[in-house]
């Protein structure tokens, strides 16, 4: 209960620090910027939950190291986009580590210490949803950069903010 009650404690202040960021370009900022632009294949400049959640499964598959179907926490944070490198630049190292205890505790919502694939896809959709603030069913760039959580989790740690 208390590992619950710390990460939606998180995760309710994670907003209030994405609003405190710039748009000032970081190492951490374009590395999201180029993520977003994997993601989006629309026209309009905005991505579908498709999108989202079909790029998620694709991440899935990568991080699913033994094929198992199911990521540990090894398997986890193994993987990584690069924000590890620029965590590490930064001399926050140990506040990133902590980030991704969170998310994986986040994701790994029976708490049994894998994250399978319905769980994952379930997070997918609720991640969307989350930053999907003008509730349009499409995420901007800017519902992106300042609503997925990955990028909040991240950048929170990264800046110390």
């Amino acid at each position: 209960m208390k590992k619950l009650t710390a990460t939606c404690a998180l995760f309710l202040a994670l907003p209030v620090a994405a609003m405190a960021q710039s748009d000032a370009p970081t190492p951490g900022r374009e590395l999201a910027e180029l993520i977003y632009g994997s993601i989006e294949d629309n026209p309009k400049g905005a991505a579908d939950m498709g999108e989202f959640v079909n790029f998620g499964r694709d991440i899935f598959v990568s991080m699913d190291h033994d094929e198992s179907g199911s990521v540990d926490f090894s398997e986890f944070t193994d993987w990584d986009f690069g924000f590890s490198f620029i965590a590490e630049d930064e001399g926050q190292q140990r506040a990133y580590d902590t980030a991704q205890k969170i998310l994986f505790a986040f994701w790994d919502r029976d708490a049994n210490g894998a994250i399978n694939r319905s769980e994952y896809h379930t997070s997918m959709v609720a991640d969307f949803r989350r930053a999907d603030t003008d509730d349009d069913a499409f995420l901007t760039r800017d519902e992106f950069l300042s609503g997925y959580v990955i990028n909040l989790a991240y950048r929170a740690a990264i800046t110390g903010q």
